[in-house]
């Protein structure tokens, strides 16, 4: 079936408001992010989702870090050992979005993508408040089923 083409242009200015409106992210500091049982908000390519990070480095350790998406830079902040800072966007459209991290302590940088639409947004370990405890190992989701931070992760390769 082929879409007559005086519909064409208003559909491709439709497509490109969403998936620029809906990318932004808003950022808010030490926001308790519980875990409830998930809404259909996120079901939807624009619900809204929260990524939580945790400093559990231990050996009281501070933790420096960056997140930022193509689109959104959420700037330099500072964790102390415990503490937890939020932020909430909105998916991209199509599915592409991402989010990701580079994480500092002393003698130490490691980096990770900490949202991931095909790793969090399905499948049976998908997450619509997705928090972290950031380990020098390496960053650990917490899991809904097990009520445990156990999906954990290696860092993203290094660039150099």
């Amino acid at each position: 079936m082929d879409t007559p083409k005086q519909y064409l242009p208003p559909l491709f200015v439709l497509i490109i408001f969403l998936t620029t409106t809906s990318s932004h992210a808003g950022h808010e500091s030490n926001i308790l992010v519980t875990n409830d049982p998930p809404s259909t908000n996120s079901v939807f390519p624009t619900g809204k989702l929260t990524v939580e990070i945790i400093n559990d480095l231990g050996n009281q350790l501070t933790l420096l870090y960056h997140c930022r998406s193509k689109d959104d830079d959420l700037g330099n902040k500072t964790l102390q050992p415990g503490e937890s800072w939020s932020f909430s966007f909105k998916r991209q459209f199509f599915g592409r979005t991402l989010f990701y991290c580079g994480f500092r302590w002393p003698n130490k940088f490691y980096w990770f993508d900490i949202y991931k639409d095909h790793r969090d947004s399905s499948g049976d370990n998908w997450c619509e408040k997705c928090v972290w405890k950031i380990r020098q190992t390496g960053p650990c989701r917490y899991n809904d089923a097990t009520k445990h931070f156990d999906i954990c992760y290696s860092w993203n390769k290094s660039l150099s």
